[in-house]
């Protein structure tokens, strides 16, 4: 784990004070802590100029009548927090920029956005009064986008329901970033939320081209968000967004072109397959119906063709970065039998699966991923699947500094929860030497429950 991370810990935490919400109203006459305009050697919290290096103000008259802190978070949004959104950060490809103009409109959405910049803007280079600040502040933020969504929820209707999911999207994305995993289910009930406001929305309505780019977006994040936690999960979270998944294809097939984690939406629907599958059958059935229906679904994803998938990809000319879109994949493909491995294990009675060549498949096309491409940061699910399945101390070594390497380029929360599963799991596996060992049910059994995406 990078030594200096200076996120107070759980115990240590601030508590957020009340704070003058100008969200609805102007308020020149009073300033936040931060607003002293005169830059000083900050001594206290109080007297903290801004938590760290500023990126450029808003200057649009639309959002002068916010409080500069607002501001500062929503600037650090646009420039810092969106870059992590996407693969490739431009206007054509990076529609949460979007978002920033109906803040005035609509105060949850605001207040989630604030929280989600000021967790997400401390690193370890930066001072501990101004990460004590930063996070106050998304603490504070937080509180008073949960008191938004309380109101919002009770009077929800399809109108709002775009604006309400986009905000929840960045509930989960708070949980993401955040590194204190004392509570690690909150992303679950907000997936839950996401889930429910999915259920009101019309997927083909007739919205603008540009709004309707942003809204595909969220809904897919959202879906990938569900498929990816149901696999870690010990609930029927993949149930409820089975029953929604035909309604979205297309919206999936939309924005499978410029889609973040490259993954076909083919395996998409298999991992969830197999999540939906293994809570309705009891681990220790084995049952040839059960059996069956797992070897079909390894016959699917090794089925997969990811060079006619490649082929798509370029005749809507989508080649930049393509090889590496394929290695990731391929990489997805492998892991997803993987994983259906450990979620039915009733497979294993049925049919001998070589583990060790899915185990080299993955890590050999993640090890062709290059560092410094766009797609990197978006391998962490097969990474942290491989390093489950291996016992090997240099393959261990291994993804444990990929995922090391990718919070270098995305320091977000979620990859030291992937990290610290790994841990546990390597210690079961270690102590109980040649004896297999299902991770999947230890982990659950263990209370871990964590989103990796």
């Amino acid at each position: 784990m990078p030594p200096n991370n200076t996120k107070p810990c759980h115990n240590c935490r601030p508590q957020p004070q009340p704070q003058p919400d100008y969200s609805d109203q102007q308020q020149p006459q009073q300033q936040h802590p931060h607003d002293d305009e005169t830059p000083t050697s900050p001594t206290s919290l109080s007297d903290a100029y801004i938590p760290w290096p500023s990126p450029g103000a808003l200057t649009d008259p639309l959002f002068q009548d916010l409080d500069r802190t607002s501001r500062y978070y929503l600037a650090h949004f646009s420039e810092r927090v969106c870059k992590d959104l996407v693969v490739r950060d431009t206007p054509e490809s990076n529609p949460f920029r979007e978002l920033i103009p109906l803040t005035r409109k609509y105060p949850l959405l605001l207040q989630i956005l604030v929280a989600t910049s000021a967790i997400h803007g401390p690193t370890s280079s930066t001072a501990d009064l101004v990460t004590r600040q930063a996070l106050i502040d998304a603490l504070t933020a937080k509180q008073k986008a949960l008191s938004h969504l309380r109101e919002v929820l009770d009077t929800l209707d399809p109108r709002g329901s775009e604006v309400t999911l986009a905000a929840m999207h960045f509930f989960i994305k708070f949980d993401l970033i955040d590194l204190d995993k004392s509570d690690n289910q909150s992303w679950r009930a907000h997936l839950e939320g996401a889930t429910s406001i999915m259920a009101l929305l019309n997927p083909d309505s007739n919205t603008d081209a540009s709004s309707r780019v942003l809204r595909d977006r969220v809904i897919t994040d959202s879906f990938i968000h569900n498929i990816l936690g149901s696999t870690l999960t010990s609930g029927a979270l993949a149930a409820r967004v089975a029953r929604q998944a035909i309604q979205f294809l297309p919206v999936m097939k939309r924005v499978e072109l410029t889609s973040y984690l490259s993954c076909p939406p083919d395996i998409l629907n298999i991992i969830l397959s197999a999540s939906e599958l293994s809570h309705e059958v009891p681990w220790t059935d084995q049952a040839l119906g059960a059996a069956g229906k797992a070897i079909a679904l390894i016959d699917q994803a090794l089925a997969v063709d990811i060079p006619a998938w490649a082929d798509y990809l370029r005749q809507h000319s989508l080649i930049e970065d393509l090889d590496s879109r394929v290695h990731l994949a391929a990489a997805h493909r492998s892991a997803a039998c993987q994983y259906i491995l450990q979620a039915l294990p009733q497979v294993r009675s049925m049919r001998s699966i070589d583990t060790d060549l899915l185990l080299d498949d993955v890590l050999s096309h993640l090890a062709a991923i290059d560092e410094n491409g766009p797609y990197f940061k978006a391998s962490s699910w097969p990474t942290f699947i491989a390093g489950a399945e291996t016992r090997d101390p240099e393959k261990r070594t291994w993804t444990l500094t990929r995922l090391l390497s990718i919070w270098e380029i995305c320091p977000w929360g979620y990859l030291f929860a992937a990290i610290e599963m790994l841990k546990a799991i390597w210690a079961m596996q270690d102590t109980r030497g040649s004896e297999k060992v299902n991770w999947l049910h230890d982990l659950r059994g263990m209370g871990f429950e964590n989103l990796i995406v």
